[in-house]
Formats: C-alpha cells, structure tokens, sequence
C-alpha cells in the first residue's frame, strides 16, 4: 500500500499507516473501516497530518509515517489500534471534511501548512476540542488557544549569533536512544532524521503516550487530559519533555549545529 506524496510515493509496510488526501487510493471513511475490521481492535487513534506541501516537508512526512508505524506496532498490544490520514492545504474537499469534523474525528491534527490554512484548521479544532500541534506553520497564524500546541521551541526562532544554527534534533546525536532512532529512520527512507522528520515522529509517539493514559483515542478526552499540565514525554533527548503552561511551546533541548552535510556537527545542547 502506498501513499503518493507530491511527485513521490511513500511505500508503507503497514496496513493502518496510511494516506487519505494527497491523491488516497480509497476514501477515508470506507479505508478506515477496513482497517478497524482487519485489526480487531476496539480503538483508533486517528493522526492527521495536514500539509501545504509534500515534496518540501518530505521529512516531516517520513517522521510522521514512522512514528504511526512504531505506534500501530506499540498500540497492538494494549489494544488500540493507530492510523496516519494526511490531508493536503490543496484539496479542498478533504480539507473541508477535515474542517466540518467529518467521520471518522480526528484524534489530534499536526499542522504544517500556510498562514490561512493553519488558522483555519486550528479554530475548527478548538469548536471540535481536539488537539492540533503547530510543526510548521508562520508565525502568529495558528491563534492561542486552549487547544493549540506548538513542536517548535522558543529559542529556535531566534538565531544565534555566531555561524551555527538551532535544531531540534539532529542524525548524529546517539545517546538516550537517538542512536537506535536515527538508525531506524535511516533503514525506512533512506535519509538521515532531521528536525522535521523529529517533529512528526514525536507528535505520533506523544499520540499514543496520551491515548494509553487516558484510556481514550477521542480527541476531547486526550485533550482534557494533555491540558492538565502534568503530562511528560520521552523524545529520546534525555529529559522529560512537555508543553509550557503559559504558551503551550515544547519545553525540550535543542543543538548548536555547524556545517553542512557530512560536514554538520553538533556543538552544543542547549538546555531548556
């Protein structure tokens, strides 16, 4: 099964990964039942991924497929089941599906697309209560809101002051299980994670953290529990992660970086 992305099919090995919107091979609805029918299980947590751009993001993309991946293979033993819809900016048919809360609900919306289609996508939520986590929209387009997250730190917006850049997460780094986590991106798309592939792959693994604790894959219920203020996750950077009481950032390290390609190296961490 395959999702065409942009001018590029991403071939998925898993039967609950998949692709709704870009150019999906069979609805939403009717693909979601199947899969609930060939899994057995009672629950879905349904991510969305809604992008301006695939062949830009292509990272983003990967991350996200990869951590749905790791969560249908992690859900599966506790009963719950994990599927991957994106949606592109650029149908409108879907997008207004997605919008008007169509079935199957969303269970929480990663947003990287343009100012309006961010604005959009997230008031709808906010009327739908579900979550949405901004992994690349401009700034300010994405309101604040009880229900609005953002994967990018603070820091990383501004820019360093020397020749170095600020990262989210880079494909050298190896302790705390970024080794193993680099390697398993590597061997799935052939490429080495960056901060993007990060972001994604970090919001499907938050996804599953959140519907396990809270016995629920409804959008609403994983909500209330997310905007409790208490909950921690690990992304593999040694410390517990979590969403900032005032802004709803990512509190989390980021990387000093210099150089490019074989070249890049991280110079520093940056602590939160």
């Amino acid at each position: 099964m395959s999702i065409t992305a942009g001018n590029g099919t991403l071939t998925h090995r898993s039967l609950n990964v998949y692709g709704s919107s870009i150019t999906g091979h069979l609805p939403v609805i009717q693909l979601a039942l199947i899969l609930a029918a060939l899994q057995g299980a009672s629950d879905t947590l349904r991510l969305t991924l809604v992008v301006d751009d695939t062949s830009s993001r292509a990272t983003l993309v990967h991350g996200a497929t990869l951590g749905a991946e790791e969560a249908m293979r992690t859900g599966r033993l506790f009963g719950t089941a994990a599927t991957l819809r994106m949606v592109s900016a650029h149908d409108s048919a879907r997008l207004d599906l997605l919008v008007r809360g169509g079935v199957p609900r969303a269970s929480m919306i990663l947003l990287a697309a343009d100012s309006a289609t961010c604005a959009k996508v997230a008031a709808a939520a906010a009327l739908q209560q579900v979550a949405v986590f901004d992994a690349g929209c401009p700034v300010h387009s994405v309101p604040a809101a009880p229900n609005a997250y953002s994967l990018v730190s603070r820091a990383s917006a501004s820019a360093p002051s020397d020749s170095a850049r600020l990262e989210l997460w880079h494909w050298s780094l190896d302790r705390f299980g970024g080794e193993q986590l680099n390697q398993r991106y590597q061997r799935r798309f052939g490429e080495r994670m960056d901060s993007r592939a990060w972001s994604g792959w970090f919001a499907a693994k938050m996804g599953l953290d959140l519907a396990l604790r809270a016995h629920s894959t409804d959008g609403a219920t994983m909500l209330r529990l997310l905007s409790s203020g208490r909950q921690q996750f690990d992304g593999q950077k040694g410390r517990p992660l979590y969403f900032a009481p005032d802004d709803h950032r990512l509190v989390q390290p980021l990387y000093r970086v210099v150089g490019r390609g074989d070249d890049e190296r991280v110079i520093a961490e940056i602590a939160p």
